[in-house]
């Protein structure tokens, strides 16, 4: 960090060469910020930066987590429902009388053994 103290006016100087110290000293450290800038820009270039992103834990493969394996598992699961309701929709409303009595009937007792 650049050092941006000036000295305070003495009583031997004019207010003319106090003048001119503090021009001179505003480009020292301007001179010596511009450094500083270039060496961070050089520091930068060569940095190794893990993630763009300012969220924690951004820098991991976010598919080789637990929370999206159990959310894959979720949602294959909610497919398969899903299929199978369609499937047993479509099974039926091709059943005939008796067998709709005899699925009915299996279903009743499905749910009292639960």
């Amino acid at each position: 960090m650049a050092n941006e103290t000036m000295r305070p006016i003495s009583s031997r100087e004019t207010v003319q060469d106090y003048m001119n110290y503090t021009n001179k000293r505003k480009a020292q450290i301007a001179q010596e910020k511009k450094l500083e800038f270039e060496e961070s820009l050089r520091q930068s270039a060569t940095r190794e930066v893990k993630s763009v992103s300012a969220l924690h834990g951004a820098s991991r493969n976010i598919f080789t987590e637990q929370l999206t394996k159990d959310t894959a598992k979720s949602l294959s699961l909610m497919e398969r429902k899903r299929k199978m309701k369609l499937s047993m929709n479509t099974m039926i409303d091709n059943l005939n009388d008796e067998e709709f009595s005899r699925f009915e009937s299996t279903m009743i007792e499905f749910n009292l053994s639960k």
